[in-house]
């Protein structure tokens, strides 16, 4: 798995979650550890997919069916990009594709920030 936050140019992470409030939340977050990022927030897949710019994806947030997310296109671009996937909002126990984290209503900032610490990501 990719480093999170390595100082690549413009790090891309997107943010797909019915919860506009929620998507800027994390947004919010992950600009406060790598304020370089591009950061796409959609409600859907096909918003993301329709909004994806040039770079690498290090990491997608999605409050998606994990199957219908990995067979998606943005799914195996971010695998085929080495980024991370986190679902976003599952119920605990929730049979998670390998490679993938969790991140579970409610979370803090303090949740985020620590999936992207495991990383590497630092705050600037």
């Amino acid at each position: 798995m990719q480093n999170l936050c390595d100082r690549s140019p413009d790090p891309v992470f997107v943010v797909v979650l019915r919860e506009f409030l929620v998507a800027r939340d994390i947004e919010m977050i992950i600009r406060g550890m790598a304020a370089e990022a591009r950061v796409i927030l959609a409600r859907t897949l096909d918003e993301a997919i329709a909004a994806m710019p040039q770079g690498r994806i290090k990491a997608a947030f999605v409050q998606v069916d994990p199957q219908d997310f990995a067979q998606s296109a943005l799914g195996q671009r971010v695998a085929t990009d080495g980024g991370r996937t986190v679902l976003v909002g599952s119920e605990s126990g929730v049979g998670l594709p390998k490679g993938w984290a969790e991140l579970p209503f409610p979370f803090a900032e303090s949740d985020v920030s620590a999936l992207l610490a495991a990383d590497g990501c630092n705050a600037a």
